[in-house]
C-alpha cells in the first residue's frame, strides 16, 4: 500500500525554490516554464563565462529571460499562511514546516532550527549550522 500523500507538504514543496529550498522570494518564470526565486536564478548566471541555462532542466537560453510569476508569489503567500505549527502532522510539532523533516540542527547566525535540508540551502551554507545537543549545552553554559 503506498503512502499517504500530505497536501501540505505538497503544497509548500510547490511554493518552494529548487536552488535555495525555502518559499519563493519574487518568483521568475524561465522560458522552459521553470520557477526560482529572482536572486536565486540571477546568483546561478553570475559571471562572464556563465551558461545561460535552467538549473533544473538543463535548456539553455540564448538571452536572460526572467518573467515576473505574479500568480506564483501570490499562491506562495496564502502557502505561508498556512505554514502553522499544527500542520506538522501532530508528530512532536518537531518538523521542519518546509521539508517535513525533523530539526536537527540551530543556526546561530539566522537563531533558527534547521534540518538536514535547510543546513545545506543557500540560505544557511555559509553559516554556522550546530547539532542541536551543542547549541543546548552552549545556551546552558551562557545562561547558568
Amino acid at each position: 500500500m503506498a503512502a499517504a500523500v500530505n497536501p501540505l507538504k505538497s503544497l509548500r514543496d510547490e511554493a518552494t525554490c529548487s536552488i535555495c529550498l525555502s518559499f519563493f522570494k519574487n518568483p521568475v518564470s524561465l522560458d522552459c516554464g521553470h520557477n526560482f526565486c529572482q536572486a536565486c536564478i540571477a546568483q546561478c548566471w553570475k559571471g562572464p563565462n556563465t551558461d545561460i541555462s535552467c538549473p533544473q532542466c538543463r535548456e539553455t537560453f540564448l538571452q536572460k529571460t526572467l518573467r515576473p510569476n505574479r500568480q506564483l508569489g501570490n499562491f506562495v503567500d496564502i502557502a505561508k499562511q498556512l505554514n502553522v505549527p499544527a500542520a506538522a502532522g501532530g508528530e512532536g510539532g518537531d518538523l521542519c514546516n518546509v521539508h517535513q523533516e525533523p530539526f536537527k540542527f540551530f543556526c546561530n547566525q539566522d537563531q533558527m532550527l534547521t534540518c538536514v535540508i535547510c543546513r545545506e540551502s543557500q540560505a544557511h551554507c555559509a553559516h554556522r549550522v550546530v547539532p542541536l545537543e551543542e547549541a543546548a549545552r552552549e545556551y546552558k553554559v551562557g545562561h547558568s
